[in-house]
């Protein structure tokens, strides 16, 4: 599987906003489309104040997939942000490659710090599978029918 995970730089937004899409309505909503654009638009700044870091994953050359994590409203947590792989690369494999190296990247930087994230019934059983717990449910959160799971890793 030829990939290739790095940071994300702004020439990477098309193609972040275009794998997002692909991801409307099952795993995102519309609405989204835009606090995502805007969290891309703000990731120099937030890059600068080290508050954040936010990665693409790359295969053959085309970026197919973002994810990233950061300290979640200055307040000594963390929180995986926007994780995402196009559509037309589902269960493959690049998903659980992309977790797995925000895992180990925000342990090495934050080895003391907890982290949380929020997702929908779709995906937090794939969370569970590494580590994540519910610690909250709320129906019709971002959504009618779309469910948001808060969920926290377990690092015991």
């Amino acid at each position: 599987m030829p990939q290739e995970i790095r940071s994300y730089t702004p020439t990477d937004k098309a193609s972040c906003i275009a794998a997002f899409i692909s991801n409307v309505p099952v795993f995102f909503t519309e609405g989204e489309i835009t606090d995502y654009s805007n969290f891309l638009d703000s990731l120099p700044q937030r890059f600068a104040e080290n508050t954040t870091q936010y990665y693409v994953v790359v295969v053959d050359d085309e970026v197919i997939g973002a994810g990233g994590f950061g300290d979640k409203d200055n307040s000594d947590k963390f929180s995986l942000a926007w994780g995402l792989v196009h559509n037309d690369f589902h269960k493959k494999g690049y998903g659980e490659a992309l977790l797995n190296h925000r895992l180990t990247e925000f342990k090495r930087l934050y080895p003391t710090k907890t982290l949380v994230l929020d997702t929908t019934q779709h995906s937090y059983t794939f969370f569970a599978k590494y580590g994540f717990e519910v610690t909250e449910f709320t129906p019709d959160f971002y959504e009618e029918g779309m469910h948001r799971y808060d969920m926290v890793l377990n690092q015991g």
